[in-house]
């Protein structure tokens, strides 16, 4: 199917018209004043993290696990910061690592009732690049489970590289990345202490999660989005469209390690796009092969400190293989790829990670001249 990017402008400009980004949730009980933008390029209803602290660690731009003279750094005036529940850190010690792939739309309740034991009644932030609160009444009340949420919108370097954002995060339990924009978050928090504070977190035992960009994020390897989206057709038809824009090693979690994740992935038909992902990921070097993970809408994968994934919510989530070097894969060139595989969990089905070892059957998947076999491959 070819795609108008006329009306997808067009579809983006009224839902940004509408508001996009905080479907869930109340106004914190503090706040600093503001506004903030909507996201744009893989958004998603739903909004809000949690917020505070969690273990101990130093005051600097990153934080680590010290003792208890471990003072929180002072908040920048130019950081919006909603905060529901205790405002000072509770040290708690989580029980994961773990990780929560959740694919938009709908969030799925479920996730953050699983997450609840791991964070041991600690603090959870949601990060974000735009947005407001919108997960902190829905996460701090409707779920429970936690000593406060705090959501923070990071949306420059300049706050992304602030010691009161890396203590932050460093000593949350639970980590939830929102919708929005993953170009923009990766311009933002790449390569600043944003990413280590939340790699320090999760070596602690958190929970590291998002939903659509957010979700978009967390694999070893990423869709950045630079250029706004890419469609499916688009990806088949030349792998290195202005559009394909790639990145790797933001985070760097051990359970997503060989990973590249998609979200939205049937409502917006994403299975080509991601195959193409897949071909651009080894024919550029990046590795020997690699595994793709598109979670479809009302749906989450979970997995705990074992590296077992659950499927959670009303959808459904693809395991996507790789299958050595594209015999095509260069610019302005349709994707050739053959015997690669895709595998449809359901709620219910478990998948090990990073590996991607699961009982669900196997299904015989490629690209040529543009399209996909299975035509249907979901």
């Amino acid at each position: 199917m070819i795609h108008s990017r006329l009306v997808a402008a067009s579809a983006l400009t009224i839902a940004l018209f509408i508001g996009c980004g905080d479907g869930s949730g109340t106004a914190s009980s503090t706040s600093t004043s503001g506004t903030a933008g909507a996201g744009a390029a893989d958004t998603s209803t739903g909004g809000g993290t949690t917020g505070g602290s969690g273990g101990a660690g130093t005051g600097g731009s990153t934080a680590g696990t010290g003792g208890a003279g471990d003072t929180r750094p002072q908040k920048p005036a130019a950081l919006l910061s909603y905060v529901t529940g205790n405002d000072a850190d509770k040290e708690v010690s989580p029980t994961g690592p773990g990780v929560i792939l959740m694919g938009g739309g709908t969030d799925v309740d479920a996730a953050f009732q699983w997450w609840k034991p791991y964070i041991a009644g600690g603090d959870v932030v949601v990060l974000r690049a735009s947005g407001a609160d919108g997960y902190n009444s829905y996460l701090y009340q409707d779920i429970g489970g936690c000593d406060s949420v705090e959501t923070i919108l990071v949306t420059s370097k300049s706050l992304a590289e602030d010691p009161y954002v890396a203590w932050t995060l460093a000593h949350a339990e639970g980590i939830f990345m929102a919708g929005g924009d993953q170009g923009k978050y990766l311009k933002s928090w790449k390569g600043t202490p944003v990413a280590e504070a939340i790699t320090t977190a999760y070596n602690r035992g958190a929970i590291v999660g998002g939903t659509s960009a957010g979700c978009a994020v967390l694999g070893e390897f990423m869709f950045a989005a630079y250029n706004d989206t890419v469609y499916s057709d688009e990806a088949l038809a030349d792998p290195y469209n202005q559009y394909m824009t790639m990145e790797r090693d933001f985070l760097g979690l051990p359970l997503l390690q060989g990973l590249i994740t998609d979200s939205h992935f049937v409502t917006r038909d994403r299975m080509g796009r991601l195959v193409g992902f897949l071909g651009r990921i080894v024919q550029d070097g990046w590795a020997a092969s690699a595994t793709g993970i598109g979670v479809d809408e009302e749906t989450a994968i979970v997995a705990g400190p074992d590296g077992k994934g659950t499927v959670l919510g009303n959808g459904a989530a693809y395991l996507v293989r790789s299958n050595g070097t594209p015999a095509t894969c260069q610019a302005g060139q349709p994707l050739e790829y053959a015997g690669l595989s895709s595998t449809k969990l359901i709620a219910g089905d478990t998948v090990m990670l990073p590996s991607g070892a699961t009982t669900a059957p196997e299904a015989p998947l490629s690209a040529s001249g543009g399209v996909l076999t299975p035509a249907d491959p979901y």
